[in-house]
C-alpha cells in the first residue's frame, strides 16, 4: 500500500490512502463477455497467460454457471470452469492499486497475466480440473449478500501489468464435482489510477445509483477480501461520511467525519440464522491493533459499537423507540444513530449505530473493578451481568416461573468471565442468591434484609413498565441486563440497560406478542420468565410504586401524543433512505419471521405500530393495579398485613388479621388480566373472614383490602380444582 498518498478515505469497495485527484475505474465488468471452457480434462498450463489461444472456447456474459437461477450464462454440470477476459491498459505507471471482486460457488483461483493474485477455498499451486473445493460456499449476491474483494497494491501491479493488452484468468471449482447442485462464477476488476484511464468504465457502488445522496450519515467498511465471520473479529477499515451542518451526504464523498482501523465480526443469535441482513459488532483500534477511544456522530468517546440491521422490524425503529423512551424516563439505554451502511462496495441498507453495553462513565456508570478488588467495599462493585441464552456462568437457585426444574441462566458481562476473580464471582452470585431468597418469601428477612433492601426499586419499576409497554416477548427471559455499583455508591442491584426489542410493540406471532392486552411478566412463554416479576407485582410496595410511576409517565413520556411524535420524527429522518433500503431488502408486504401483522407498505407498518401503542396504553391504564399514594404503601410487618390460607385454595379461602375487621374495609379480587371481581365485607368485628372462591375458575388472583383512608394491602392466591 502506498504510504506517501495523503488522504485516508473509503470510496466504492476499497478503503486506503489516496489523493483527491485520483480515481477508481472498472476495467472488467461482471456482465462483460468472457471466453470459457468446462473443466473436463487437463488443459495446457499456459491457459493463464496472455499468449494462450482461446479462440476455440465458448463466449458468454458473466456470471457463468448453473443452479439458483442467478446465472447470465447457463452451462451443464461441471467439476470446474475456466474463464479468460482481456483488457487494455494505456499507461500502467498511472495504476496505484487494484481490486478483484469475487462471488462464487464453491472456490476459485485468479491469475493476472499468468500470476496468481487471489484465491479462496481451493488448495494446490495449480489445481487440476477435477480438484474439489475445500468446502461448500454459497454465492452471496443473488440472496442480498456481498462478494469477497481482493486488493493488489501498486508494487505488485507495476510488476504484473503490461502497457497494452492484459488477461485476467480464473478457474472456479465445485465441491463434490458433478453431484453439486450449483456453480457460480461472478467476477469483476477495478483499478485506482492517478488520472482517468482510456477504455476503463465508471466505478459504482452496488445498489446505489451514481450521484445518490443520503440525509443519514454513511458508514463504509472494507475488509480487504475477507468475509466477516460470526467470530472472531477480523481487521478492517472504517470511514464515515457526514455533513454536520445538515446537508446531504454523498455516497462517493470522502470519509470526512471519521476514518480509522477497526476489528469487526457478525453478531446476533436467532438473527444470524433467520435474516440475511446481518448485524455487526466492532471496536476501534490504532495502527498497532490496540483498542482506542474516539468520538463520532455525537457519540461520547469510546471504542465499542454495534451496527444493528433491523430486518423483521420493518419500521426499522422499535429498538430506537424503546431506548429513547428509557433515556427519557431517566434509565440509561444505548444512544442510537441511523446510518446507511456500505460493506466492501456493496450497499447494505439502513442500520442503527449503537453503543455496546459496557462499564463507562458515559454508559453503565459504575465503579471499575480491578483484579485486586477482592475484599471490603472495593469487592462490592461494579458488576454487570445478564439473563440470556448461551453458556451460563451460574444458575438461579429457584425454578423459572411455570417451568419446574428449569433455572435462570446468568452470564457475566463486566468483568468478563475470563477476567473475573473467584472472590468477585462468589460475591455477585451470593448477592443475587440473597435477593432471590428474600423475594421468594417477601415477609421473611434474609440476614435482616427484605427484598427491596437488595434492589433499587425505582429501576425495577421503570424496567417493568418499559418492558410491559413494549410487550417484548423476550423482555424478562433473554437479553435482560442488571448492574450493581459499590456499596459506598448506593450498592443496590439495578435493572437495565434495556436491550434487543425487535420483537416488541406487536411484532411477534407467538407468546401473544401481537395482542395489546395481557401482561408479559406472568405469561408462560417457551421456557418461561423469572419468578421475580410475578412476586414483585403481588407485593403492594412494588405495585403501588408502579401505579404512581405509570400515572406520572402517562402525563409526560408515556403520553400517546409524545410517543407518536417520536415515531413521526424517526419516520421523517428515514424518509429519503427508505426506498433504497427496501430496494436492497424487498420485504414490505411479505411475512418475515415472526411478523403477525404484514401491511402492504411502509406507512402501513407505521400505522400498525401506532395502533399497538394506543391500544397497549389503554389496556395498561385499566389493568395497572395498586394505589398511588406513596405515604400509604404497606411494608412487611405492619398490622394492616394479613395472611391467606389455604393457598392454593379450592373452596374456602380464610383471611386472618391481627386486629378486628372494621366496617370501612372493602375487599376486591382481581384476576391476572386486572379484571375486578367484587366481594362483600361480612366479617365486621372479627379477626378472620372466610371467602367462598369455589365459583372462580382455576388460576392466579390478587386479593386487595382497602380501608376508608384508601390504605391498601394485597396478597396473591391460587385457585385449583
Amino acid at each position: 500500500m502506498k504510504k506517501s498518498l495523503i488522504i485516508f478515505i473509503l470510496f466504492g469497495s476499497v478503503c486506503f490512502s489516496y489523493g483527491q485527484n485520483e480515481i477508481w475505474q472498472t476495467a472488467i465488468y461482471a456482465e462483460d463477455e468472457w471466453r470459457y471452457i468446462s473443466g473436463s480434462a487437463d488443459i495446457p498450463n499456459n491457459w493463464r497467460e496472455l499468449g494462450f489461444d482461446d479462440s476455440g472456447w465458448s463466449v458468454g456474459p458473466g456470471s457463468i454457471g448453473y443452479g439458483d437461477n442467478d446465472d447470465a450464462t447457463i452451462i451443464p454440470e461441471v467439476f470446474s470452469l475456466y474463464m479468460r477476459k482481456t483488457f487494455a491498459v494505456s499507461d500502467k505507471s498511472k495504476i496505484l492499486g487494484g481490486l478483484l471482486n469475487a462471488d462464487f460457488d464453491d472456490g476459485f483461483v485468479a491469475y493476472l497475466n499468468g500470476v496468481e493474485i487471489a484465491r479462496s477455498n481451493v488448495d494446490g499451486a495449480f489445481p487440476s480440473w477435477n480438484a474439489d473445493a475445500i468446502d461448500f460456499r454459497e454465492a452471496m449476491i443473488y440472496s442480498g449478500g456481498t462478494p469477497l474483494n481482493f486488493f493488489s497494491d501498486e508494487d505488485v501491479l507495476q510488476e504484473l501489468l503490461l502497457d497494452g493488452e492484459n488477461v485476467l484468468a480464473i478457474q472456479t471449482h465445485n465441491r463434490d464435482g458433478l453431484s453439486s447442485s450449483d456453480l457460480t462464477s461472478l467476477y469483476w476488476m477495478s483499478f485506482l489510477s492517478s488520472e482517468p484511464m482510456p477504455g476503463f468504465g465508471e466505478f459504482h457502488i452496488e445498489g446505489v445509483q451514481d450521484g445518490e445522496q443520503s440525509d443519514l450519515p454513511i458508514v463504509k467498511i472494507n475488509t480487504f477480501g475477507i468475509e466477516i465471520p460470526d467470530e472472531p473479529k477480523i481487521d478492517a477499515e472504517l470511514g464515515i461520511v457526514w455533513d454536520a451542518s445538515g446537508g446531504p451526504n454523498d455516497f462517493s464523498a470522502f470519509a470526512n467525519e471519521y476514518s480509522g482501523n477497526i476489528r469487526i465480526e457478525k453478531r446476533g443469535q436467532s438473527s444470524l440464522f433467520f435474516f440475511p441482513k446481518n448485524s455487526y459488532g466492532f471496536e476501534l483500534v490504532d495502527e498497532e491493533g490496540n483498542d482506542m477511544d474516539a468520538s463520532f456522530l455525537n457519540f461520547p468517546e469510546e471504542e465499542d459499537f454495534i451496527l444493528h440491521g433491523p430486518y423483521s422490524d420493518k419500521t426499522l425503529m422499535r429498538n430506537v423507540l424503546i431506548f429513547e423512551l428509557a433515556n427519557q424516563v431517566g434509565q440509561y439505554a444505548t444512544r442510537t444513530r441511523y446510518v446507511e451502511l456500505e460493506v466492501n462496495g456493496f450497499y447494505e441498507g439502513i442500520y442503527v449505530m449503537m453503543e455496546r453495553i459496557k462499564r463507562d462513565k458515559e454508559r453503565v456508570d459504575i465503579a471499575k473493578l480491578r483484579e485486586e478488588d477482592i475484599e471490603g467495599d472495593e469487592l462490592t462493585g461494579g458488576y454487570i451481568f445478564k439473563i440470556d441464552k448461551g453458556q451460563p456462568d451460574w444458575l438461579s437457585q429457584y425454578d423459572i416461573q411455570n417451568n419446574p426444574g428449569a433455572k435462570l441462566h446468568f452470564q457475566y458481562v463486566y468483568p468478563r468471565r475470563e477476567n473475573i476473580m473467584p472472590e468477585q464471582a462468589q460475591y455477585i452470585q451470593t448477592y443475587v442468591d440473597s435477593f432471590e431468597r428474600a423475594l421468594r418469601s417477601p415477609n421473611v428477612p434474609v440476614n435482616g434484609k427484605y427484598y427491596d433492601d437488595f434492589i433499587d426499586l425505582a429501576s425495577f419499576v421503570d424496567h417493568f413498565l418499559l418492558v410491559e409497554l413494549a410487550k417484548d416477548v423476550d423482555g424478562y427471559r433473554f437479553s435482560t441486563y442488571l448492574h450493581k455499583d459499590k456499596d459506598s455508591k448506593g450498592g443496590k442491584l439495578k435493572c437495565g440497560p434495556l436491550w434487543d426489542f425487535n420483537l416488541s410493540f406487536g411484532n411477534a406471532d407467538y407468546c401473544q406478542g401481537w395482542e395489546p392486552e395481557g401482561w408479559m411478566y406472568n405469561l408462560h412463554c417457551d421456557n418461561g420468565n423469572p419468578f421475580w416479576w410475578n412476586t414483585l407485582f403481588s407485593e403492594s410496595k412494588f405495585r403501588n410504586h408502579a401505579k404512581c410511576r405509570w400515572e406520572e409517565l402517562r402525563q409526560t413520556v408515556f403520553h400517546r401524543d409524545s410517543i407518536y411524535a417520536m415515531i413521526d420524527a424517526n419516520r421523517d429522518l428515514l424518509d429519503s433512505s427508505l426506498d433504497r433500503n427496501y430496494e436492497k431488502w424487498p420485504i414490505l408486504g411479505q411475512y418475515v419471521w415472526p411478523n403477525f401483522y404484514v401491511p402492504f407498505n411502509y406507512p402501513g407498518e407505521i400505522n400498525v405500530l401506532k395502533q399497538f401503542v394506543a391500544d397497549r396504553l389503554e389496556w395498561m391504564d385499566n389493568a395497572m393495579l395498586g394505589v398511588c399514594d406513596s405515604t400509604l404503601v404497606v411494608t412487611p410487618g405492619q398490622n394492616f398485613d394479613f395472611v391467606l390460607a389455604p393457598n392454593p385454595a379450592s373452596n374456602i379461602l380464610t383471611l386472618q388479621f391481627e386486629f378486628a375487621i372494621e366496617e370501612s374495609f372493602d375487599f376486591v379480587i382481581y384476576n391476572e388480566l386486572g379484571i375486578e371481581i367484587p366481594i362483600y365485607n361480612q366479617g365486621v368485628g372479627e379477626k378472620s373472614i372466610d371467602l367462598d372462591v369455589s365459583h372462580l375458575p382455576k388460576g392466579i388472583y390478587f386479593l386487595t383490602v382497602f380501608n376508608d383512608d384508601e390504605e391498601a394491602s394485597v396478597k396473591k392466591f391460587v385457585v385449583v380444582d
